[in-house]
């Protein structure tokens, strides 16, 4: 008995079983994937603002700030009004409108992620906060508080856009090639905006490059590239193999020196 309790702790996989949660998840659709992600967030938020709250010991009434202006005292006590559990309320709140509006908006745009919806998220939870943390005069403040979210998150999207790493995007990257073989490496971000992966090559036609705006003259020409392979018309002569990229400087250089 006791060696199979133990055989049972150690099979116990929580990556495993969160995979399995996440893909249940899926299965439910887009309104299950934000409500989970809204939840989940918001426990966090919970959580650390119960912890925030504890170590908190702000008197507003001591605050140098505060003495002349009663109005930023008044937001102060409003914003702690209720101890640890009110922080904790307040911060849940925010986290988790932000979390579920970000992948509300993500999923509505078709997986898209920019700034704007990063700043669209930051707003609705602004508002939320504004409306649930008791400050004064909180259907006027909604807006400020959202607005000022909003811009703060904006300038933090950017700036962590700026300092991320470049990485090669594998999954054009046999389209990409191609375009640039025909000269017509303009149009490689419209490839992404369509969602025109490499593995859905043989399948492109000319209405799903028309959708993805690229024009007529380079339609007629990638089609006919892409005939050369996937060559429908022809029995006696086979479809050539599509090629791939040249490998990387890199990598052609660890291969040569095995």
């Amino acid at each position: 008995m006791a060696a199979a309790q133990q055989n049972a702790l150690t099979s116990f996989d929580p990556n495993a079983l969160k995979a399995k949660f996440d893909k249940w998840v899926v299965e439910q659709g887009p309104v299950a994937e934000v409500a989970v992600a809204t939840l989940s967030s918001a426990a966090q938020g919970v959580f650390i603002g119960y912890l925030l709250g504890s170590f908190s010991a702000l008197d507003p009434t001591q605050n140098p700030n505060s003495a002349n202006n009663p109005q930023v005292s008044a937001q102060l006590q409003a914003l702690q009004k209720g101890g640890p559990w009110g922080q904790a309320r307040n911060l849940g709140v925010f986290t988790g409108v932000n979390a579920g509006l970000n992948l509300a908006i993500k999923k509505a745009r078709g997986g898209k992620e920019d700034v704007w919806g990063s700043m669209g998220a930051a707003f609705g939870a602004g508002v939320a906060f504004s409306l649930v943390s008791g400050v004064p005069n909180p259907l006027q403040s909604a807006f400020t508080t959202g607005a000022a979210f909003a811009g703060f998150n904006g300038l933090f999207y950017q700036i962590s856009q700026a300092f991320k790493p470049e990485k090669d995007d594998v999954e054009y990257a046999q389209g990409t090639y191609m375009l640039q073989m025909l000269g017509l490496q303009k149009y490689q971000n419209n490839l992404k905006k369509g969602l025109l992966t490499d593995s859905t090559i043989m399948l492109w036609n000319e209405s799903a490059l028309s959708d993805v705006r690229i024009p007529a003259g380079p339609r007629l020409l990638i089609l006919h590239h892409l005939d050369r392979y996937r060559n429908p018309a022809s029995i006696l002569k086979p479809a050539l193999p599509l090629p791939h990229p040249p490998a990387a400087p890199q990598a052609a250089a660890a291969a040569g020196s095995k």
